[in-house]
């Protein structure tokens, strides 16, 4: 999922939380509506048309879901819950069965961008308009860099696995960009197919993006290290603790504390690295799968940051 595809999948299911299901539509449209090849796209297009009890329009994009990822529990239970309701009307001559039916067809869902739809409260929580406004400013700055930035060059196509050797020349290639990494403000580690940046020190101070005295110091050593290395792709992830945002202030839930965070980094590290802020991926997944166990309070803390994944370009 491309980052200016998340923030719209993140942002529309705020709005859908809180019962805004026309500026959730509407960011779901941006990002490929019904024609969209994504699933969490699709899916969490199917839950709003179904909780505005439009379950035909429901079943077709979970559908599509189910062609893209036959095994998706969701769409397949989803696609149940309305051959129930479906049903049920058929047998009461027509009559509705109930808004619960709407509901439970909302249930779960999202945790890849640190969201879950579920009927929510129909105000706006207090939302910042600034902060909303700055949000969408970003994100229709990365939009625009990440289509003006050159695409990677498809890799070849031997029609067969890749030989031992090559997964062997992959790691090691990711063995040198985690050595050239290395710093004593944060950590490395190897994952399948990236070097993963753990910063020791919490980036941001409480709350929002602003970054730390050694936050900005970190983020830009960091930088400095990345505009070292060629043929690299880097994605920033914003985290927050399990602290929830203080009702009435600017962010309406963790995820886009997170994603604030993300897009704030991604810009230091862009400037300083000399990488295109529109060749930055961003995600957020607020306070799902921190870096450090929310069991203190100096965890918390230091779960106020973001973790960047660099991967080799083949």
């Amino acid at each position: 999922m491309s980052a200016v595809v998340e923030a719209a999948v993140v942002e529309a299911a705020r709005h859908a939380r809180a019962g805004r299901y026309d500026p959730a539509l509407r960011l779901l449209d941006t990002a490929g509506g019904q024609d969209s090849g994504d699933v969490e796209v699709l899916d969490l297009l199917a839950r709003v048309h179904a909780q505005r009890g439009d379950l035909a329009r429901a079943d077709a994009c979970w559908a599509s879901v189910e062609r893209l990822d036959p095994e998706h529990a969701g769409a397949r239970d989803g696609r149940r819950r309305i051959r129930e309701t479906w049903a049920g009307r058929r047998s009461t001559g027509g009559a509705a069965v109930g808004a619960a039916a709407a509901c439970l067809l909302l249930a779960g869902g999202g945790a890849a961008v640190g969201w879950a739809l579920a009927p929510g409260p129909t105000s706006d929580q207090g939302a910042d308009p600034a902060v909303a406004q700055e949000l969408t400013r970003l994100r229709h700055e990365v939009g625009e860099l990440r289509a003006t930035a050159p695409s990677a060059s498809p890799s070849p196509s031997g029609g067969g696995p890749t030989s031992e050797g090559a997964m062997s020349e992959d790691r090691a290639a990711l063995e040198e960009v985690r050595d050239a990494l290395v710093d004593p403000r944060w950590t490395t580690t190897l994952d399948a197919r990236s070097v993963v940046v753990t910063f020791r020190d919490p980036v941001f101070l409480a709350g929002g993006a602003e970054t730390s005295e050694r936050g900005g110091d970190m983020l830009e050593g960091l930088a400095d290290r990345l505009g070292d290395l060629a043929d690299v792709e880097v994605t920033v992830v914003g985290h927050t603790s399990d602290t929830v945002p203080v009702p009435g202030g600017p962010y309406a839930n963790n995820a886009e504390v997170g994603l604030v965070r993300a897009l704030a980094a991604a810009q230091v590290i862009a400037s300083g690295s000399g990488i295109p802020l529109g060749a930055v991926d961003v995600a957020s997944v607020g306070d799902v799968d921190p870096p450090y166990p929310n069991t203190n309070e100096a965890d918390r803390v230091r779960n106020q940051t973001v973790t960047v994944a660099v991967e080799v370009v083949p």
